[in-house]
């Protein structure tokens, strides 16, 4: 008699224990829940008819496991059965709250929207490559030729080197004639005064980054004929501010800027890929509008012409600035990419069908030779990142080249964003895709600005219409900013295009108004 209340005592406590932890597990199990339904609500990419659909099944499935695992009573199994539910359920939760998190992330870092951005340009201390120097302390009473030039920003560029340690400056007009007298520790001058030729010496070379990266493109040994070894930097302003419209309802323009480095996107170089980006969400209508690399332009904060190329040397806010110069029309965003950008993106989504008007095989790829001798057939043709990259590249297959890259560039955009838009895709590589553009994409939209847009897409699945056009223009060779003045091959503007490209884009802006 005692042993079977001493039997059932133990029993009670064992169930007791059983529903606490039940309770225990529901408790959890509800928290968890409100965190991840909380979390659906603030990330707000969901539509509304999904959000509350999945909202209620949640709430709904909740019923049947909560009360279950919470009361004191009923038959263990049910018990059980709920627990095994709720465990799966706060595993899925988990799962989804880590993709939401990760989003979130993303999104957070690839915008410089609400920030502001310092603008700075960089001045190198240049010296042959077997140079003795390794300080720039080492220079001190040195000669250092320069670039004769009345930039106010390289004036206060020396003005700090000349801090940093003191040197004298010889100043050239010409860069080549600068770089050719490095290489042979002086350089002859003219006084043009006197007339009496002087031989100027100096061991090392100051000048802007933009005009040192620019020369490289022109002189191709200058690379291999000397290093860099100091760097001033010199605040020219603030930026990142876009104008901003409502994306999910007003047209706008994106400045895509393909910068011809790997790596860091926080680097200042060349803007090889030059298109503007027409949005239509009224009407899903995307143009896309495609420049010239070496389009002949104003540069806003310089004064100055150049090729649009060399505005990226500048930053992104130079090139737009040029852009909506030379066009009239307002640049409300922009998105960076450079080449890992796209063969990571490329392979992530696993890869793009491009329909191409050529057969051609690659050639002459300066600084990526694994890229020469890849062949593409005129029609369909599967493309990985690599090979998506080359068929962006390539422009030594044909007299127009700069122009025909200009529409290999559109086709490879085009088949992105159709794959992105018309297929599983995104959700299939999701992580993958994200891993692929973080570090490698940066842009002044807001987090706001693209999970509404992505909203928008979700809600609608609209099938968006892509067109294409490309502006043109006539080769010739004219004085360069970034080269010091000197001479350089360019591509004059074609002025009737360029105001029938804005007339097409303000057309497209404005289909859907009332």
């Amino acid at each position: 008699m005692r042993s079977e209340r001493r039997e059932e005592e133990r029993r009670q406590k064992a169930a007791a224990r059983g529903n606490r932890f039940f309770q225990v597990l529901s408790v959890i199990y509800t928290l968890i829940l409100a965190a991840f339904i909380g979390l659906l609500i603030w990330i707000n990419v969901l539509p509304a008819k999904y959000l509350y659909s999945l909202i209620a099944v949640l709430i709904l499935i909740s019923i049947f496991i909560v009360p279950v695992m919470f009361s004191r009573y009923g038959i263990r199994k049910r018990k059980t059965a709920a627990a095994f539910f709720s465990v799966i359920l706060i595993a899925g939760f988990g799962v989804g709250a880590w993709y939401l998190a990760d989003t979130i992330d993303f999104l957070d870092d690839i915008t410089v929207a609400g920030s502001i951005v310092e603008l700075k340009e960089d001045y190198y201390v240049v010296v042959k490559s077997d140079s003795a120097f390794t300080d720039v302390s080492e220079l001190a009473g040195s000669g250092v030729g320069t670039h004769m030039t009345n930039d106010l920003t390289y004036s206060e560029a020396k003005d700090d080197l000349q801090r940093e340690v003191s040197v004298e400056y010889k100043y050239f007009a010409d860069l080549n004639q600068l770089f050719d007298g490095l290489a042979a520790g002086g350089c002859e001058t003219v006084d043009e005064t006197t007339g009496i030729a002087e031989f100027q010496e100096y061991q090392a070379v100051f000048i802007s980054a933009a005009s040192y990266e620019s020369l490289k493109a022109e002189r191709t040994s200058l690379e291999e004929e000397t290093r860099i070894l100091y760097t001033i930097s010199i605040k020219v302003g603030e930026a990142g501010a876009s104008k901003a419209v409502n994306v999910k309802k007003d047209s706008f323009n994106v400045y895509v800027s393909g910068l011809d480095v790997e790596g860091d996107i926080g680097i200042q170089s060349r803007s090889d890929v030059n298109i503007i980006v027409t949005v239509n969400p009224k009407t899903h209508e995307v143009l896309l509008t495609s420049i010239p690399r070496d389009y002949y332009v104003s540069l806003p904060g310089k004064g100055a012409q150049d090729k649009l190329t060399h505005s990226g040397l500048y930053g992104i806010q130079e090139t737009m600035g040029a852009v909506e110069e030379m066009t009239g029309l307002t640049m409300n965003y922009y998105v960076k990419v450079n080449y890992s950008t796209v063969v990571k993106l490329v392979d992530a989504i696993g890869g793009v069908d491009v329909d191409s008007p050529y057969a051609f095989t690659t050639h002459n790829m300066k600084g990526m030779p694994e890229l020469n001798g890849i062949n593409f057939v005129q029609g369909i043709n599967h493309l990985d990142g690599k090979m998506a990259l080359a068929f962006c590249r390539e422009r030594a297959s044909w007299v127009d080249g700069d122009m025909r890259r200009n529409e290999n560039q559109q086709l490879v955009l085009e088949a992105i964003l159709k794959k992105a838009t018309g297929s599983t895709a995104i959700l299939t590589s999701y992580t993958s895709i994200l891993d692929a553009i973080r570090g490698n994409m940066e842009t002044n939209m807001s987090t706001e600005e693209m999970t509404s847009l992505v909203k928008m897409q979700l809600n609608d699945m609209p099938s968006w219409d892509i067109q294409k056009t490309a502006l043109k223009g006539k080769n010739d060779y004219l004085p360069c900013y970034a080269l010091g003045g000197a001479y350089a091959s360019v591509v004059d503007q074609d002025h009737e295009q360029i105001a029938q490209a804005a007339d097409r884009i303000i057309g497209v802006m404005n289909n859907g108004e009332e």
